[in-house]
């Protein structure tokens, strides 16, 4: 904790303790005369000489392609538990080129078979209790081209209707179904077309997705929003979960996943025609990216999968880039500070809002003993800019306290500190005293100042230094107290 009386010392030394992340805060030093009160000591002894920005990509950040691979289920075939179910009859296991006669299929299993006969079809059935997803991936021997076909079985009139399935042509090729099916009865047929041959199908089901599944493809992906998080599961060895992000206004916003099964989101694909995306923070996943529509997905590289285990995607805005001129962004998240400028430091925002540090305090008083008359006033012009160079005092986040002259009253909480700066003074301190308090008297300008700016508003908090009340005054019990338990990054585009 920092404290700034008016008693005549020398100087409170702030950089040893006021640490941020590429940022240390300066020495703030109380000045003894008017004479010493210039642009070049106060930056001098509040420059921040380890200051550093990071880059932001200038290029946009590369998409994902995920490979449409399938597990050659045919190298890993193996006999599993065949179960024959009959709805209509009943009668001993028999060969399942009959609906009547179908094989019983069960999650995460696969099953080989063979087509004896050319239009011969195999058939299997499977029940659901609830509104889940299916997955059958069918492969076969070169030598055979088999379809695949779905059935609904009605219950009353014990009817099979054709619902869907996949029929790619040419032998050896692979068949594949994802879909999302009600509570009910289904069969599937493996159909040859032409050849004969063995074949092999791995079947999965799962209903703890199903809402926001079949999410496979782009044109199927999930629709999300900002500030949103979303939670599904990978439920095969080829499924993968694309996401649709649509943002109207640029913005540097975080993507994240929460996976106990090691699963990766990943950028995929843009659309629209002033969409882009930046890397800002690739260990964090932060970017910005320009209003458009942006594609994510949800991988596994090592192909596993779980119908018990979720994963949870989010996606977060930090804050809106408000002005096509901002290439310097600071960010601290515990503060909940963002500030934002153009390469001048002449338009700055913090957490949105345009900063003004305006000021005007004026106040007379006369008795037998003397007068006095302050008029302290900051004017802020278009000629004066923030520091935000490498070289100079920029943005930092601190914690105020309280004061005895604040500017405007907001209570104890962080606020952003900067220094501005201008080729002309624009800072004026004209307070005079006579008689008795003739000691008060203090008759500058100055083209320097730094400030405290409250991020809820951008206006004026407090003036640290130089600050007549606090640092010049010899009478009173003035002071400003703030403390610097934050980091804030800086950025550069």
């Amino acid at each position: 904790m920092f404290r700034k009386k008016n008693v005549k010392m020398v100087s409170y030394i702030l950089s040893g303790l006021l640490v941020m992340s590429n940022v240390c805060l300066p020495t703030l030093s109380v000045y003894a005369n008017e004479s010493e009160i210039t642009q070049e000591s106060i930056l001098e002894e509040n420059q921040r000489t380890d200051m550093e920005y990071i880059k932001i990509a200038e290029s946009e950040m590369d998409a994902t392609n995920i490979p449409e691979e399938k597990t050659n289920v045919l190298e890993r075939t193996y006999e599993g538990e065949v179960m024959y179910v009959n709805p209509i009859n009943t009668c001993d296991i028999a060969e399942n080129t009959d609906p009547n006669y179908a094989y019983a299929v069960n999650h995460d299993t696969v099953y080989q078979g063979s087509i004896l006969n050319v239009n011969e079809m195999r058939w299997y059935a499977f029940g659901l209790n609830e509104k889940s997803k299916i997955t059958i991936l069918l492969q076969m021997v070169e030598t055979l081209d088999a379809d695949l076909y779905m059935f609904q079985l009605d219950e009353t009139s014990y009817q099979l209707s054709l619902i869907g399935g996949s029929a790619v042509s040419g032998t050896g090729n692979s068949e594949y179904v994802s879909t999302v099916l009600d509570a009910g009865i289904y069969y599937f047929a493996v159909s040859g077309y032409e050849g004969t041959g063995d074949y092999a199908f791995a079947y999965f089901q799962s209903s703890t997705d199903a809402l926001n599944e079949v999410n496979d493809t782009y044109d199927t992906a999930t629709s999300v929003s900002i500030n949103s998080s979303t939670t599904g599961i990978i439920d095969s060895t080829f499924d993968v979960d694309y996401y649709k992000l649509t943002v109207s206004n640029p913005m540097i916003m975080k993507y994240s996943i929460s996976s106990s099964t090691g699963y990766s989101l990943l950028f995929a694909k843009k659309e629209g025609s002033n969409a882009a995306i930046y890397s800002v923070d690739a260990s964090t996943n932060t970017v910005k990216v320009n209003a458009g529509t942006y594609y994510f997905v949800v991988y596994s590289q090592d192909k596993n999968y779980s119908t018990t285990s979720a994963y949870t995607v989010k996606f977060s805005k930090v804050f809106d880039v408000v002005d096509s001129s901002i290439e310097i962004i600071g960010i601290c998240d515990k503060a909940n500070i963002n500030f934002q400028s153009d390469s001048l430091g002449k338009n700055c925002y913090v957490n949105g809002n345009k900063i003004n540090i305006n000021y005007s305090y004026k106040s007379s008083s006369s008795n037998s003993a003397g007068s006095q008359s302050y008029n302290i006033s900051i004017n802020h012009r278009d000629d004066v800019y923030a520091s935000i160079r490498d070289d100079a005092s920029g943005p930092a986040a601190v914690h105020y306290v309280s004061s005895t002259r604040p500017a405007m009253n907001v209570g104890s909480r962080a606020v952003l500190m900067l220094t501005y700066n201008s080729a002309d003074d624009f800072y004026a301190i004209h307070c005079r005293g006579t008689g008795s308090y003739s000691m008060n008297t203090l008759w500058t300008e100055m083209d320097a100042v730094i400030v405290l700016v409250d991020p809820s508003t951008g206006k004026l908090v407090d003036i640290v230094s130089y600050n007549y009340f606090y640092d010049f005054a010899p009478v009173g019990t003035n002071s400003i107290t703030f403390t610097n338990p934050y980091s804030m990054t800086l950025y550069k585009f």
